[in-house]
C-alpha cells in the first residue's frame, strides 16, 4: 500500500513537472531526504505525507 502511495506521489510530482528540489524546498527538508522518502527508503510520516499533498494538490489525501 506504501508503494503504491508513493508511486501516485511520484507520478503527480511528474505531472506537474515539479523538481524534487522544488518540493523538497517546500517541506524544508534537503532534496536528498525527499529523495528517500519518495522511493521509500526513509519512512514516511502521516505528517509529511499531509504536507507532500498539499504541494501537489492530492485532493483524496487533503481535507477541504
Amino acid at each position: 500500500m506504501v508503494k503504491n502511495l508513493l508511486t501516485q506521489i511520484l507520478k503527480k510530482r511528474l505531472a506537474k513537472k515539479y523538481s524534487q528540489d522544488y518540493v523538497a524546498s517546500r517541506l524544508k527538508i534537503s532534496q536528498s531526504s525527499y529523495n528517500k522518502i519518495e522511493n521509500g527508503t526513509t519512512q514516511l510520516t502521516v505528517a509529511m505525507l499531509l504536507q507532500i499533498s498539499v504541494i501537489l494538490d492530492l485532493e483524496y489525501l487533503t481535507t477541504k
